[in-house]
């Protein structure tokens, strides 16, 4: 037995189809059988029910699998810990950072962590919220930065910092009044809001207005990258939420157009990571450098 055969019957059961199986591990399927099928004579023991479609586990199979997970993670761990040279921070992270502020947050964060761990490959996916917490179910991300997560499994969590909404206007209405828009006011104009902060929005709202529910058809709520919002607003007018970390990247002249909301919206962006992380080196000098960035913006 070898950790190459682990990670073939873990890829077949995730897959269930020999092809999609031997693709994610890039080997041929004709491989991945053979080693399959190896590992199970080595210990006379059946891994998969092979008449069924999809493939799928036997009971057995099933409790074989679970501990060629925890192998597995164990490999990841003692690689970690034979890689570190002294004080040096080194290694992969796959990162995922909510699509919310991964448009103001990763050019900060690339830039410090390029120049401060040469050694260190960081490969940062911008992704939904709920996409997140597939990938990390799934084990493709190490880590992620979320905004108020709610998550159906439990992670490590460690709060960043607490992040202000805030209006992105052309109205003229709310400009000429530009220190403070009331939280009533807003559903008296058409107003755009990111699906991402939707939730967050409306649990805000209900508790500090009159309303219990928010139900104006002036209302609409978008997907996609911020940025490319603001940017049809400031060719064709119009109302958005944003985050305070916004303000890092808008120029001095449309930095009027950000409005304060009474009472201030706020979230949580929070750093989420399974627990047992075999990564925990790297995770915590990344905890650091994030609080110092979003410290440096607020």
């Amino acid at each position: 037995m070898n950790f190459q055969q682990l990670k073939y019957i873990v890829a077949l059961e995730e897959f269930k189809n020999f092809s999609r199986a031997a693709e994610a591990c890039n080997v041929a399927q004709s491989t991945l059988s053979k080693e399959i099928q190896r590992i199970e004579h080595e210990y006379k023991v059946i891994i998969f029910d092979r008449t069924r479609n999809p493939v799928v586990p036997t009971l057995k199979g099933k409790d074989l699998i679970e501990k060629a997970k925890e192998l597995l993670l164990i490999q990841k761990e003692f690689i970690q810990i034979a890689e570190q040279k002294k004080n040096e921070v080194t290694g992969k992270l796959n990162l995922a950072i909510s699509e919310i502020i991964a448009p103001y947050l990763v050019p900060l964060l690339v830039s410090k962590i390029a120049k401060k761990y040469p050694k260190l490959d960081l490969y940062i996916k911008e992704l939904s919220d709920w996409r997140i917490e597939d990938l990390l179910n799934s084990e493709e991300i190490d880590a992620a930065v979320m905004i108020s997560p709610s998550l159906s499994h439990s992670y490590f969590e460690q709060t960043i910092y607490s992040e202000e909404i805030k209006l992105y206007t052309k109205d003229d209405k709310f400009i000429k009044n530009n220190k403070v828009v009331n939280l009533n006011e807003l559903t008296s104009r058409k107003l755009y809001i990111h699906s991402g902060l939707k939730n967050i929005f409306n649990r805000q709202f209900e508790v500090n207005t009159s309303n219990k529910k928010i139900t104006d058809t002036r209302i609409n709520y978008l997907n996609g990258n911020l940025e490319t919002l603001r940017n049809i607003i400031n060719q064709n007018g119009g109302t958005m939420l944003i985050p305070n970390i916004s303000s890092s990247v808008i120029n001095y002249d449309h930095k009027k157009f950000l409005i304060d909301i009474n009472p201030k919206p706020k979230f949580d962006v929070v750093l989420i990571s399974s627990r047992g992380f075999a990564k925990n080196r790297i995770l915590k000098h990344l905890y650091k450098d994030l609080k110092t960035i979003t410290k440096e913006i607020n």
